[in-house]
C-alpha cells in the first residue's frame, strides 16, 4: 500500500470566503471557512491555541442564528455564502476536541496529521 503524506506547505492559499450580509461581523474569522476536511485539519494544526479559542468564542454565540439561516436551504443546494457559513461550523467541529479534550492542536499520542489524508468524496449522511 502506498503511503500518502500531505504536503502542508504546498496547499494553495485560499481566498477568504464571503459570508451573507447578516453575518458580515464574522468576516474577521472567515479564513476558517475551508471547504475540505484536510484543509480544516491543517488550519487547526497551524493556528495557535489563542487563535483557536478566539475563533470558537466568536462562533459559539452565533450557532443558533447560523443553523436557523442554513435551515432555510435545501440540503446540497446551498448558495456559496451559505456554504461558507456551513464550512465555519465544520471548522468549529474540527477545533472542538482541541479545546475540550486535548488542550493543544494535536491529538495526544495521535497519528501524525500530515499522514491523515481524508477521503473528501465520503459523505457522512444518507442520500435524501
Amino acid at each position: 500500500m502506498e503511503e500518502k503524506i500531505i504536503d502542508v506547505g504546498g496547499l494553495r492559499k485560499q481566498r477568504t470566503a464571503t459570508l451573507p450580509e447578516r453575518f458580515a461581523h464574522l468576516s474577521p474569522i472567515a479564513h476558517w471557512s475551508l471547504p475540505t476536511e484536510t484543509e480544516r485539519n491543517i488550519q487547526r494544526h497551524r493556528a495557535s491555541m489563542e487563535e483557536i479559542h478566539a475563533f470558537a468564542d466568536a462562533m459559539l454565540g452565533e450557532i443558533g442564528a447560523i443553523t436557523a439561516y442554513l435551515d432555510t436551504f435545501e440540503a446540497g443546494a446551498m448558495p456559496a455564502q451559505a456554504q461558507a457559513l456551513m464550512n465555519l461550523l465544520l471548522s468549529l467541529a474540527e477545533v472542538a476536541p482541541a479545546i475540550e479534550f486535548y488542550r493543544q492542536q494535536a491529538v495526544i499520542d495521535g497519528f501524525d496529521p500530515r499522514r491523515f489524508v481524508a477521503d473528501e468524496t465520503f459523505k457522512l449522511s444518507p442520500a435524501l
